[in-house]
């Protein structure tokens, strides 16, 4: 493959929605013939940047073994591969490192995500140089039948009683048309004590974001969207565009000329 077509699914992949990365593999093969080794070093790039889930499985830089090249799930306790072409989590095998995380952190994320999200992932990564965790949250909608998709994705970094965070969407609606929403917000901190304040500044964050883009919506919906209508003129009825345009005075006037 050339360094150019190279370059070009490089930059397809990296400006795909993360919802829709097997579909947009599955074409590059057939209209570039690009091999498995080429998909997965796009894929790996884009991984670095964008944290994945397959299956409920986190794929991410930070949970990425560095010895044997899987990625880890710390709250399972589990080793596992993913398959670029497959779309699929592969090669699972049990793991510990001795490395624990909070269980009590970990069963409270999975319910706050039973009660907020349709399809939710989760993971909790401990770094054990810096003495932090970091957890990352996955929510997913994908209905490509219906020609759209989306995806919320939150990582927070916890370190001794503060926390940092970032919140980022993309919505993706494509019938008869190609709409895009993309956001993110990474001005979010605060302090949290335990396991209960993790999860509550983390559900009051998201909250947050959530109220602030429906309103935005609405408002566009309500305002900026209703001016672009086109006014009906003084006499309050409508202008008959098709055949009697000739007894507007604009029409006789270019019938005239």
């Amino acid at each position: 493959m050339s360094v150019k077509l190279q370059d070009l699914v490089n930059s397809l992949i990296q400006s795909a929605p993360s919802t829709e990365l097997s579909k947009v593999v599955e074409n590059l093969r057939v209209i570039s013939n690009a091999s498995k080794s080429t998909l997965e070093d796009a894929i790996t790039q884009y991984i670095n940047g964008h944290p994945i889930a397959i299956s409920s499985y986190i794929i991410s830089k930070y949970n990425k073994d560095p010895v044997s090249s899987k990625y880890i799930d710390f709250v399972r306790g589990q080793k596992f591969n993913f398959d670029v072409v497959a779309n699929d989590i592969i090669d699972v095998e049990s793991y510990d490192d001795g490395a624990s995380i909070d269980k009590k952190l970990a069963s409270k994320l999975g319910q706050y995500g039973t009660d907020c999200y349709q399809d939710f992932s989760f993971t909790i990564i401990p770094e054990s140089q810096d003495d932090a965790m970091r957890i990352i949250i996955i929510g997913q909608k994908q209905n490509q039948s219906n020609f759209y998709t989306g995806v919320w994705k939150s990582e927070y970094y916890v370190k001794d009683s503060q926390i940092t965070g970032e919140i980022a969407l993309d919505i993706h609606y494509f019938e008869d048309g190609n709409v895009r929403l993309k956001y993110s917000n990474d001005d979010i901190s605060g302090t949290v004590t335990d396991e209960s304040s993790i999860v509550n500044f983390i559900n009051k964050q998201e909250t947050k974001i959530e109220t602030k883009l429906v309103d935005q919506f609405q408002m566009l919906n309500q305002q900026s969207f209703k001016k672009l209508r086109r006014l009906l003129p003084i006499t309050r009825s409508k202008i008959n565009w098709g055949n009697a345009i000739g007894n507007y005075r604009l029409g006789s006037d270019v019938v005239k000329k």
